[in-house]
């Protein structure tokens, strides 16, 4: 940085690595995962989005509310910030003629006693999630895990890691779970596995964290058959938002993505075709129909590990035929 400039190797090195998993790259909606399609409807499932209010959870709630969802669920810890997604996502559904009815409720993941109030108050008015979305998230100051501090590093594991597997055990608990499918989608980060890039390595605490987490919903994942509850991870895209801007970059610096990938991402993740995906993490940008065909399919049908954290460099596992 010079004269409080990114220069151009430090700005391009802030781009996520490419990768070859899809010859097709994507930076909007496609067709492929168009809420619009009638075989991608969520007709009379209720939807709970953490972090619902703004940026990629309101994208993702006007994604299901494209797709007829029966109710979306949007919470965060500011009510007002709530209220006006809730009124913009209304306007967005009348315009579009959805029956997908808004709710929201001021909740703090991290406290116990109000995730807990949260899903008393769904039991109690006879409200079963469907669909469950942890996409709230913390970012810490840009400092090293010694330099951070052990109670800030510790605030940051009860946003990103313990709020979302309390919402998993609510979700899982609730009186009816078995009585139909469901889908648990978590919203995780490509810097868990971006260990070099300038960005991920001033702020190690988040990619602690996001991985920490994504590795249990590997782990949940394990114990379910997808028809019962399919579990994804994905990373939303390259996306502008507020982090952004305190490291000087503006909209039109890099190739950001558009707000409505991950937002009809997760309604596709959340029909029967995303199933071949159980337990795994994607990218939004990745296209869905080739990692459905040739050697991505392939490597999915025969390796249990592939798409998931792992130690690079070993190999063989008590599913693996060649493990002794």
């Amino acid at each position: 940085m010079s004269n409080g400039k990114l220069d151009p190797s430090t700005l391009k090195s802030m781009e996520p690595p490419t990768s070859n998993f899809t010859s097709v790259k994507h930076r909007t909606s496609y067709p492929a995962i168009d809420p619009t399609r009638p075989e991608l409807s969520q007709a009379g499932r209720t939807v709970l989005i953490t972090g619902g209010g703004t940026n990629i959870g309101k994208a993702i709630a006007q994604g299901f509310g494209t797709a007829h969802a029966k109710k979306v669920i949007i919470v965060s810890r500011n009510k007002a910030v709530l209220d006006a997604a809730v009124k913009e996502l209304e306007a967005h559904a009348a315009s579009i003629k959805s029956p997908t009815a808004y709710a929201s409720h001021a909740v703090d993941v991290s406290k116990d006693a109000e995730v807990i109030a949260l899903w008393e108050g769904f039991a109690a008015e006879g409200t079963t999630i469907d669909v469950l979305v942890l996409n709230a998230a913390m970012f810490s100051e840009a400092k090293l895990l010694h330099e951070l501090g052990i109670d800030r590093l510790w605030q940051e594991f009860e946003v990103n890691v313990k709020g979302p597997l309390h919402f998993a055990e609510k979700f899982r608990k609730q009186a009816d779970f078995d009585k139909s499918p469901k889908v648990l989608l978590n919203v995780t980060t490509a810097a868990i596995h971006m260990l070099q890039n300038p960005v991920v390595l001033s702020r190690p605490s988040y990619s602690l964290t996001k991985s920490t987490a994504t590795y249990a919903l590997h782990q949940i994942a394990d114990t379910v058959k997808p028809e019962q509850l399919q579990v994804l991870s994905f990373h939303p895209g390259m996306l502008f938002g507020e982090g952004w801007k305190a490291f000087g970059i503006t909209e039109d610096m890099l190739p950001f993505d558009s707000l409505d990938l991950p937002g009809s991402f997760a309604v596709w993740a959340s029909s029967p075709e995303a199933q071949f995906l159980h337990g795994r993490y994607v990218v939004v940008d990745w296209d869905v129909t080739e990692l459905a065909t040739g050697e991505n399919k392939k490597n999915l049908e025969e390796n249990p590990d592939y798409l998931r954290l792992a130690i690079v460099g070993i190999r063989g596992t008590n599913r693996d035929p060649a493990y002794k």
